[in-house]
């Protein structure tokens, strides 16, 4: 079988990026010709992640663009054009995030075509690809919440984005042979907006390490807490902040939190430690080498992160392979993750209070039941995500949409 993959970028280490890459390799272990087709590439940052499969950078801009391009559509359906030219002996093209998963509804490729829906377009469909956040903006404005939902809460009251632009997404996404989704959550979202969605959920591949020794009970020292993600409005770490202040206020002065990750909302979020917590209580390490953050993921009790309408949540099987305790939000793709609470603690996303709570639970535990609380997640998320639980779901997707082309 010849497979394209199609993701629109590989420039930033993130989780949809990391899980592109991560199926490419797959696939090409297992007798599968892939090329990789994108708009930018970091060879810096990514080659070694790659290493053997042929990528092809296609431009984003043509002086031909100058003749017809003048609107976004016309743009977009011109990339198109140029990237499914990439995709001519391809039987079977698998897209991404969008607007990849557009593209290859309108790009005329004659190979059959999947998108996997790790969410819809945000940006286009407020309401029902951000249910969780609407819902919020509307039962309370966005009072309470404004660092996270102020911007959201202004778009909301001017309704959806571009009607042609969302019109040209419908029609293209049904033209598509296959949707589905890395997740429950994901699934109904895309159920509301395309009235399609493949029943069956294929979540990504995590990259678990073979052996890592987890350590015994908590530091009692205090509580040492993680947050790794992308520093970004959507990702809600101002709520865990405050959270994590009222904790250490009440529970465990001692108690410090280490933040790994960059984004456009690290100054807000520095200035907002600063103002909460004393200055040695919470450390922003930035972006770190493998080495460095597995260094960090080491000298932590628990991961705690409250992401909105997240989707999967790569981060949280990731921690518990290193024997972190987790605590996440209430919905969304975490929280099948953690069995709503059966591997983990589970809280309102809003509230910094709920949060509090959740942490002073980890910390009343005795040693023995933090061990086996870390082990029972350890072992859940790998009997559900490990390359050779997902690998063979993926490949007999692709089996079947390879038979249907013949």
């Amino acid at each position: 079988m010849r497979l394209g993959v199609f993701q629109p970028s590989f420039v930033a280490v993130g989780g949809a990026e990391l899980l592109a890459a991560r199926q490419a390799a797959y696939f090409q272990a297992h007798a599968i010709e892939v090329k990789l087709v994108t708009f930018a590439f970091d060879a810096a940052r990514w080659q070694g992640l790659l290493t053997g499969i042929p990528i092809t950078t296609v431009p984003k801009r043509h002086w031909s663009d100058l003749l017809s391009a003048w609107t976004r559509i016309a743009k977009l359906k011109r990339r198109a054009q140029r990237a499914a030219q990439c995709f001519t002996n391809c039987d079977v093209v698998l897209a991404h995030n969008y607007p990849c998963s557009t593209m290859l509804g309108v790009g005329g490729v004659r190979a059959r075509t999947v998108w996997q829906c790790n969410e819809p377009p945000r940006t286009l469909y407020l309401r029902d690809a951000n249910p969780v956040m609407t819902a919020r903006v509307e039962q309370t404005g966005g009072r309470g919440i404004e660092d996270m939902c102020a911007p959201f809460a202004q778009r909301l009251q001017h309704g959806n984005p571009s009607p042609a632009r969302r019109a040209l997404d419908l029609r293209s996404i049904a033209r598509l042979d296959e949707v589905y989704a890395i997740s429950a959550f994901s699934r109904d979202n895309a159920r509301r907006i395309y009235g399609r969605c493949r029943e069956e959920v294929i979540p990504p591949i995590v990259r678990f390490p073979t052996a890592v020794a987890h350590r015994s009970g908590l530091d009692r020292s205090g509580l040492k807490i993680l947050v790794h993600s992308r520093l970004q409005r959507p990702k809600n770490i101002d709520t865990v902040l405050r959270g994590f202040a009222r904790f250490r206020q009440r529970t465990c002065a001692t108690a410090q939190l280490h933040v790994v990750g960059d984004g456009d909302h690290r100054r807000r979020l520095e200035d907002l430690a600063r103002e909460i917590c004393p200055a040695d209580a919470i450390r922003f390490h930035g972006y770190l080498s493998d080495e460095q953050v597995r260094a960090v993921y080491a000298a932590c009790d628990a991961l705690a992160l409250l992401p909105v309408d997240e989707p999967f949540g790569m981060v949280f099987p990731e921690a518990a392979a290193h024997g972190l305790l987790l605590v996440g939000p209430d919905h969304g793709g975490p929280m099948e993750i953690l069995d709503g609470g059966r591997f983990g603690w589970v809280c309102d996303a809003f509230s910094p209070e709920k949060l509090a709570e959740a942490l002073a639970q980890i910390w009343a535990l005795g040693d023995a039941v933090v061990d086996r609380r870390r082990e029972e997640a350890d072992r859940a998320c790998r009997a559900r995500y490990a390359v050779d639980v997902i690998g063979p779901q993926l490949l007999r997707l692709l089996r079947e949409l390879e038979r249907t082309r013949l």
